[in-house]
């Protein structure tokens, strides 16, 4: 089954050329496998970067080394794949989509494990996302179609987000503030990177919310019940 790209990145008119650029310039020993793999190197590091943060900032270099390396091994692999058209659609999709699960968990846990962002908020970061990869699996099997970004946020911004972050820690150090609503008082100081994964968190769960009742509907439509003792295709399958 050939799947339909949906991707209406944000950052795509740069990303696309970058990463074509990338490809074509890759040496002819380089296989989507090795770039694969250098993804979750990336991850590895993030992961690693911002754990170790707890001690010193600087960890945070390292942590925005891993994202740039992650998003290139995570994206040229396919664009290398295409280009060279060696696609392999059911090996390429699922050792992409493991190591991209994989990669993004590391990250968003290690993200709760640094000094900047509550685990809790981490993890419900990790929902957000783990709520966009499913649906997008879904669509994959009910529509063929692969929604990369939703309203034009993906996982490149998702990266890009985390690096700025990290710059600004750098540069500036963090902004906390207190919280005077009660139920917040527990959770001690909120870091402004607390407060941008919530908003972020909430978007994306509501955009996936949004989308989801929009494609009921049209399913419905498409695929109406069948009367009755019809025959054979009268049952949904379970």
């Amino acid at each position: 089954m050939t799947l339909t790209r949906l991707n209406a990145s944000v950052l795509g008119p740069l990303e696309r050329p970058a990463l074509a650029w990338m490809a074509k310039r890759m040496p002819a020993w380089v296989v989507p496998d090795h770039l694969t793999i250098l993804g979750v190197v990336g991850a590895l590091l993030t992961s690693a970067g911002f754990i170790l943060s707890r001690w010193s900032l600087h960890w945070l270099w390292i942590a925005s080394i891993g994202l740039v390396v992650n998003w290139i091994g995570d994206s040229v692999d396919g664009t290398l794949a295409r280009l060279r058209k060696i696609e392999r659609p059911r090996y390429g999709f699922f050792v992409d989509h493991t190591s991209d699960l994989f990669s993004q968990v590391l990250i968003f846990l290690a993200l709760g494990l640094s000094p900047f962002v509550h685990f809790a908020v981490a993890c419900l970061g990790l929902i957000a996302y783990l709520m966009g990869f499913v649906y997008t699996l879904i669509g994959a099997q009910v529509r063929a179609s692969m929604r990369i970004t939703y309203f034009g946020f993906g996982p490149t911004e998702i990266r890009a987000l985390l690096l700025f972050g990290n710059l600004m820690a750098l540069a500036f150090g963090f902004i906390y503030l207190r919280p005077s609503i009660p139920a917040l008082v527990q959770f001690g100081p909120i870091s402004t990177h607390d407060i941008v994964i919530v908003l972020l968190s909430a978007a994306g769960a509501l955009s996936v919310a949004v989308l989801a009742i929009g494609e009921g509907r049209a399913l419905a439509i498409e695929d109406p019940p069948r009367a009755a003792g019809s025959g054979p295709g009268a049952r949904m399958p379970g």
